[in-house]
């Protein structure tokens, strides 16, 4: 990967100062009636600013300036944090410029957040952003259908990724690993919605609007949409009074066999995956050399040939998040066991 990915110098911490425009991130909140701790403003805050330094080098966003970040970017995070059960093991899909899972962690640090995205590039820039703000969070260097076939999730975030009938089909084979999804959808919806049915992707699903809302400054409105197996249906509506009730989602220890292309493996339905497939290699992240064997990783850079699972369209890379670890740019990896 070429230099202009491995900045030589820690981004400047200019948390507080005014955009482009010439107001801070809090003025733009207080303009929308939005609060929230002084401390999630600080951290949301440092992460715009690295957001927008590695823009300059690598496309992650359009959302620029304090105005577009917090109508779009932090208002769909918040309508989406709003059903999310304390406890929940969440992927972000497609996670691009880090959007909506970094805010999300940010807003919810009792969730259990991880990133990933097809783009290597994105995923090593999203990995550094997290370590210029110190968020500690997994990003992986994968397609999430690709990912899930060996990690349990208990809801998969997607925002802008494709359509509901290119979604429903990709994830088709892999409602083992995860109970829903949640989509954040522009009017199109009901058009695409139409278009799954018509493919009979919605056969045996469930499909619920959770919420509709107007992003400020935009005339059409947004929704919240739920997808799930009809026969989980009965057991995420009550996760639901959970969640209005207050009580943290209940982890079950069933242990399920998954196909990987590496072979069968075995996992455990806890809130963090604890094996990560051969081949997959997650940044930062040391060798497995537990009872599942050897797991071929590397460090923060991730794979940038083709080879394992990477040729296949499985999950050539990711990042284990673990602070200041040894593997950084392209110093060689460590081996040992990931957390």
């Amino acid at each position: 990967m070429s230099d202009e990915m491995n900045p030589s110098e820690p981004i400047p911490d200019k948390s507080g100062q005014p955009d482009s425009s010439g107001r801070t991130l809090e003025e733009v909140l207080a303009a929308y009636k939005i609060e929230l701790p002084a401390k999630k403003i600080t951290l949301l805050d440092r992460y715009c600013r690295a957001l927008w330094d590695w823009n300059t080098r690598l496309n992650l966003t359009r959302h620029d300036d304090y105005e577009k970040f917090v109508t779009r970017d932090l208002v769909d995070t918040l309508q989406l944090a709003a059903h999310l059960q304390k406890g929940e093991h969440v992927l972000d899909v497609g996670t691009g410029g880090g959007v909506p899972g970094v805010p999300l962690a940010i807003l919810r640090p009792d969730l259990d957040v991880e990133l990933c995205d097809a783009t290597g590039k994105k995923a090593k820039a999203v990995g550094a952003i997290l370590d210029e703000i110190g968020l500690d969070l997994n990003v992986w260097h994968a397609k999430g259908e690709e990912l899930v076939k060996a990690h349990r999730f208990h809801t998969l975030v997607i925002r802008a990724l494709s359509k509901l009938n290119r979604v429903l089909e990709i994830f088709a084979p892999a409602w083992y690993a995860f109970d829903r999804l949640l989509l954040i959808k522009g009017p199109a919806w009901v058009e695409e919605r139409g278009e799954a049915r018509h493919f009979g992707r919605l056969t045996n699903l469930a499909l619920r609007k959770l919420a509709e809302y107007t992003n400020p400054g935009m005339e059409h409105q947004s929704v919240i949409l739920q997808v799930c197996q009809k026969k989980r249906l009965a057991g995420i509506e009550k996760r639901a009074e959970d969640l209005a009730a207050g009580i943290p989602i209940e982890e079950s220890a069933e242990i399920v066999a998954v196909e990987t292309e590496s072979g069968p493996a075995r996992q455990a339905g806890r809130s963090r995956p604890f094996r990560r497939p051969r081949g997959a290699r997650p940044f930062g992240s040391r060798p497995n050399r537990g009872n599942f064997g050897k797991a071929n990783q590397a460090g923060r850079g991730g794979r940038r040939g083709k080879g394992g699972n990477a040729g296949k369209g499985g999950p050539s890379g990711g990042r284990r998040r673990g602070g200041a670890g040894p593997n950084r740019g392209s110093r060689s990896p460590r081996r040992g066991s990931p957390r």
